[in-house]
């Protein structure tokens, strides 16, 4: 599910040219693993798309395309998403400080479409560079489970206009639209 090694890098223009190149049904979760961890993150474009809030947590559109969303999201202490998939698209989380929980769930119990019971079958920790991978078909859910601040750089091929949130503890999936932080 995640990896830790930053080979080459790329510009955020020659990221955005990689991924224009490859049709989204074309794109393995492998390929994006590998450009994410590519991708040189630049301090001064990121510090513009940080900023948090005592609410939830913060997720800021720093790229938008045909083919991909790239986002900052800001994390305080304690601040988690729902159990979500992404509706079929692939993502790849990139931790740029602090500590990421990163949990993978499974179906154990089917009902219906909209009525599904999950279980964790991994967690994980991940330190500044350390990239978390969900799959087209996984349940995953993300925390600040640490006392410091906590800010990740988030890719989702295709782009993501909604997600499918479980509910853990009656088995209730709904499809829910996504909304961003655009303003400074």
């Amino acid at each position: 599910m995640s990896v830790n090694l930053l080979t080459k890098r790329l510009t955020l223009d020659n990221f955005i040219l990689e991924m224009m190149s490859i049709p989204p049904q074309d794109l393995q979760i492998e390929q994006l693993q590998d450009l994410v961890g590519q991708l040189d993150l630049n301090d001064t474009l990121l510090r513009q798309h940080i900023s948090f809030s005592d609410r939830t947590y913060a997720r800021k559109l720093l790229c938008r395309t045909s083919r991909f969303d790239m986002l900052v999201l800001s994390w305080h202490p304690g601040q988690f998403t729902t159990i979500h998939d992404h509706a079929g698209a692939l993502n790849v989380t990139r931790v740029r400080s602090g500590t990421l929980t990163a949990r993978l769930f499974e179906v154990y119990d089917e009902r219906s479409d909209r009525e599904k019971l999950v279980r964790v079958i991994d967690e994980e920790q991940l330190g500044r560079g350390g990239l978390a991978t969900v799959d087209r078909h996984h349940i995953h859910q993300l925390a600040n489970t640490s006392d410091e601040k906590l800010v990740t750089l988030h890719v989702y091929a295709h782009p993501l206009a909604s997600i499918n949130v479980y509910c853990p503890n009656s088995g209730q999936v709904d499809r829910v639209a996504l909304q961003y932080t655009l303003e400074q």
